[in-house]
């Protein structure tokens, strides 16, 4: 946590184009921050700027359901995500820990992803 401080990432005349990662290590169990929480990047009296490279569609939807086993998705909107970046499928079920994540292996036409490892849970679209 970063109190009365500043801490940036890139800018937005020199985004930041490497890989960066932020690893919180925690469980429901652990002590947490009042207000904030146990996994949090928190800035009290400060200022975070992250600026990565810009990207046209951060998020969309799946344009038909993805079942169980399924090891690709459709979506409604094209997107310039990349091969081997991670994704997030939203759960669409009532238990967060249904989000899954996978690292994109292809994608066709910008809609259509395939990734690494077969999927969990069923998706709704």
């Amino acid at each position: 946590m970063v109190q009365g401080g500043y801490m940036e990432v890139g800018t937005e005349q020199f985004p930041y184009t490497s890989k960066l990662t932020i690893t919180m290590h925690s469980d429901k169990y652990s002590p947490y921050l009042p207000m904030y929480g146990n996994k949090v990047i928190g800035v009290r009296f400060g200022l975070l700027e992250m600026h990565g490279v810009p990207r046209t569609v951060t998020w969309t939807k799946l344009a038909n359901t993805a079942d169980k086993d399924a090891t690709s998705i459709e979506l409604t909107d094209e997107t310039d995500w990349k091969v081997g970046e991670r994704i997030v499928i939203a759960s669409t079920s009532f238990s967060n820990r249904e989000a899954e994540t996978r690292v994109i292996k292809t994608i066709t036409n910008g809609k259509t992803i395939t990734f690494d490892e077969p999927l969990l849970y069923k998706h709704f679209s």
